[in-house]
């Protein structure tokens, strides 16, 4: 007997590790912005993030060390694991910083909307991660169909998700219609990643 998983949506994770100098100045950039933030001041978050007022960190020379071999990684993805256009150009359309401590958490939601519309890869990068901090869970594109189903993880309004794992330093990939969530952080942190969306264009 065998099984196949059809219709799989490839996650990528990988890690990109900075020097104690780029460290040591983002941490001082994030921090200033996020000085001048209030909590749940980002629609769907609950702590605090320099959106919607700073979405373009990939433009920072502070975050370079960053955006120039992640942007390699999501045009390898882009071509050898989405399968998407080779012939197009694939550029950060925005960026911005989220900063969690216990209680924080993120509602589902997806990057197909609202000013995000533009966006067909999207990912987090992990800048702090303290041991035993939220992760970021994947939930079942096929949700409402399961929710005819007898899974016994859909009882009530719990959703079929996936929960993937993550360090400090280490990012991740996916198409940006996959919705995502992050639940209540258990810590007090904090916790603190760069989400990030990009697109193709001719």
């Amino acid at each position: 007997m065998t099984h196949h998983a059809l219709f799989a949506v490839p996650v990528e994770k990988g890690r990109i590790i900075p020097s104690e100098y780029d460290e040591a100045h983002t941490e001082t950039c994030l921090n200033k912005m996020f000085l001048d933030k209030t909590l749940g001041e980002f629609e769907g978050e609950s702590g605090l993030s320099t959106g919607p007022q700073v979405l373009n960190l990939h433009e920072f020379e502070e975050l370079q060390w960053l955006f120039r071999p992640l942007t390699l990684a999501v045009r390898d993805y882009w071509v050898n694991v989405l399968g998407y256009r080779k012939m197009m150009y694939v550029d950060a359309h925005d960026a911005w910083a989220n900063k969690h401590f216990a209680g924080d958490s993120t509602v589902a939601h997806n990057h197909r909307d609202g000013w995000w519309g533009q966006s067909q890869v999207s990912g987090v990068f992990y800048f702090r991660k303290p041991r035993g901090s939220s992760n970021l869970h994947f939930i079942n594109p096929n949700d409402y169909l399961l929710r005819m189903t007898p899974y016994a993880c859909m009882i009530g309004t719990n959703d079929h998700s996936v929960e993937c794992q993550a360090e400090q330093f280490e990012y991740l990939l996916f198409p940006s219609w996959l919705k995502h969530r992050v639940p209540p952080s258990k810590v007090q942190g904090p916790r603190i990643c760069i989400s990030f969306n990009y697109y193709g264009h001719d």
